[in-house]
């Protein structure tokens, strides 16, 4: 895996700047980290993401959960691929990752670049007919299929009936949308699911921005559920998280 993930906290207020704290960071970095596994670090982070939000999750199970950056040159295709993994093996029923960013890079690169291929399908319904089975559990509904023919509107009606089928035909739902900070899709997605996971990116992401989106999503009157710091290159100890 290419993306280091850490939750952080929901709390965005503090005015500091990631980038403010590097020396910190660097000082911290000394021999006793040797032998850290990176991927297995994300991999549990990732898991703990999943036992966080969706099962049961708080303060309730969430059920449909939109994943979006902060700032629009950062791809979280990766980290909703991981997401969606971890979740269709300890969840039971069916999940799906959908494409619901017009602007991204596109989940189906990041599941081939995985190994993950089609896998026949053998489930009649509309929405599954049209979309990609990766296994038993999980599938991927392309951005094709999610937006069909209104690639060029975001009405919320339309967006609501199509977030009802999905409810009705997966039982979980891992959404890859569009950047929170300059698309208002963005938070309208989140209003009518159960809410976001905002995606920071290490060094780069600035924390002013990070709270002009959390203001756009209570405007909104969506649940930021948490956020996740990417491209990070060694684990944060406790007491820069309480600095965060």
């Amino acid at each position: 895996m290419s993306t280091f993930v850490d939750l952080l906290p929901q709390t965005l207020d503090d005015d500091s700047e990631p980038e403010t704290m590097e020396a910190e960071r660097e000082e911290l970095d000394r021999p006793g980290l040797v032998g850290w596994d990176p991927d297995g670090f994300a991999e549990e982070q990732i898991r703990g993401l999943v036992r966080q939000v969706f099962l049961p999750g708080w303060p309730k199970p969430a059920r449909q959960v939109v994943f979006s950056s902060v700032d629009p040159e950062v791809d979280v295709s990766s980290i909703c691929m991981q997401v969606g993994l971890a979740l269709s093996a300890q969840a039971p029923g069916t999940s799906c990752l959908v494409e619901a960013n017009l602007g991204g890079s596109g989940l189906e690169q990041a599941l081939e670049n995985n190994g993950l291929g089609l896998v026949p399908n053998q489930e009649r319904s509309a929405i599954r007919d049209a979309s990609r089975r990766l296994s038993n559990e999980l599938w991927l509904v392309p951005r094709n299929v999610f937006f069909g023919e209104n690639k060029n509107g975001w009405s919320g009606p339309w967006l609501r009936d199509r977030l009802a089928e999905l409810r009705q035909t997966f039982d979980y739902t891992v959404l890859y949308g569009p950047p929170a900070s300059t698309r208002s899709e963005a938070a309208l997605l989140a209003s009518l699911c159960d809410g976001m996971v905002l995606v920071l990116e290490a060094n780069s992401t600035r924390r002013v921005a990070a709270q002009k989106v959390k203001e756009k999503l209570h405007a909104a009157n969506a649940r930021l559920l948490g956020a996740i710091l990417s491209e990070r290159t060694f684990p944060v100890p406790e007491a820069i998280y309480r600095k965060l």
